[in-house]
């Protein structure tokens, strides 16, 4: 399947999509799964085997059509897409019957400069201790994909998301957007973990390296301000929204530098965020009613400059603060 083929069964998909209220689905993890499945059914899912440019120009497509219709719903797709690749990469003797699995992916916590998942090796796995935090799409995903610390290496494996020996899921955090994807933290009390359900193991600090060379939430950003361009109807402001976001989008697409890719992402969250209240305010006040888009658009603009984090993009946020005029 060639791009344009690709883009076909991306506006196929948005048409089944639209027959579906997003609000809702922001807040009822009951809506948002119907919306998933949907998507996981479509085999738009399918390009984990591309190589990483290629993979990059479908992941632009799919997320701009995705966040056109629900941030929430683009966040767990970047989910189950992160699981599918690490998989992929690390060649895992399971992976064909993970990809027929709904998989989230519970790893952020690798970033951390402590151990936050520690483990013992015992005979025929690991015994795992700790609290994952922000496993998001609980009882939407039926597999997770979890990261632990053992002797001076990350590790990576997968699991059932669900409650078992061990694994005790907690109640989800209320939140001001994205309550749907059930985010919960899983207290792990040694938690056994087989030897065939590894998928990787690296020298602590593999995962951070490889994130930062990520894309994903530079492409939901780009997504969500092409969603506020289209809800608009001022000419003047489409015209100035839309090159401005064209001009960026081309610097990351060609861009292969993590800082320049960190601070291309602080200033299309700027460019973004400036777009989303432009078009607000040209709306008015019925922008903010809860039947409206833009107020949500807005709060998922929040939600993915808040995921992934790390200490280089921080300190760039910070310093643009200091610095502004």
């Amino acid at each position: 399947m060639n791009l344009k083929q690709y883009k076909q069964q991306l506006i196929d998909l948005v048409i089944d999509l639209k027959k579906y209220d997003a609000n809702k689905a922001d807040e009822d993890y009951q809506e948002l799964k119907k919306l998933f499945d949907i998507v996981y059914e479509s085999g738009v899912l399918n390009i984990t085997h591309l190589e990483k440019d290629i993979q990059d120009e479908y992941k632009l497509e799919l997320f701009t059509f995705l966040s056109s219709i629900s941030g929430t719903l683009s966040f767990l797709t970047i989910q189950i897409l992160a699981a599918y690749n690490i998989m992929a990469k690390n060649h895992y003797h399971k992976r064909e019957y993970y990809f027929k699995k709904k998989c989230g992916i519970a790893i952020n916590h690798l970033r951390a400069p402590v151990t936050v998942i520690s483990s013992e090796k015992v005979e025929g796995g690991y015994k795992l201790n700790g609290t994952l935090t922000w496993a998001s799409g609980y009882k939407i995903f039926d597999t997770l994909l979890i990261g632990f610390h053992n002797d001076g290496f990350e590790y990576e494996a997968m699991t059932k998301f669900e409650p078992q020996e061990g694994f005790n899921i907690q109640e989800a955090d209320t939140t001001f957007v994205a309550y749907a994807l059930n985010t919960v933290n899983i207290e792990l009390k040694d938690f056994f973990v087989k030897e065939e359900d590894v998928i990787s193991s690296n020298n602590i600090g593999n995962y951070t390296k490889v994130k930062s060379a990520s894309k994903t939430v530079h492409f939901c950003l780009y997504g969500l301000a092409v969603s506020a361009i289209l809800q608009s109807k001022n000419n003047h402001f489409i015209a100035k929204a839309t090159y401005d976001l064209e001009a960026i989008k081309n610097k990351i697409i060609t861009s292969c530098d993590t800082y320049e890719l960190d601070l291309l992402r602080v200033e299309l969250f700027n460019l973004v965020q400036a777009i989303v209240t432009t078009a607000m305010t040209l709306i008015g006040g019925k922008s903010v009613l809860a039947s409206q888009n833009l107020q949500r658009v807005y709060r998922e603009l929040i939600m993915f400059n808040s995921n992934g984090l790390n200490d280089t993009l921080k300190d760039i946020f910070k310093t643009k603060f200091i610095n502004r005029k």
